[in-house]
């Protein structure tokens, strides 16, 4: 039993790994590109509110 749920921990982690990579990248490429401060705001309360949701799901 606590493989199993070190194992769904770890998984937890590595997607969150992942999704933050992934959402990172994204903004990079966001801010690259000539777009309204506004969308940009959003993009980054975007992140904040997955990370924030991964914190929460891991705890």
């Amino acid at each position: 039993m606590t493989k199993e749920i070190a194992a769904t921990t770890g998984g937890k982690a590595v997607l969150g790994n992942k999704v933050s990579t992934k959402v990172a990248h994204l903004l990079t490429e966001i801010e690259k590109e000539p777009v309204p401060d506004r969308l940009l705001d959003l993009a980054l309360q975007l992140q904040k509110a997955l990370a924030d949701k991964l914190d929460n799901n891991a705890g």
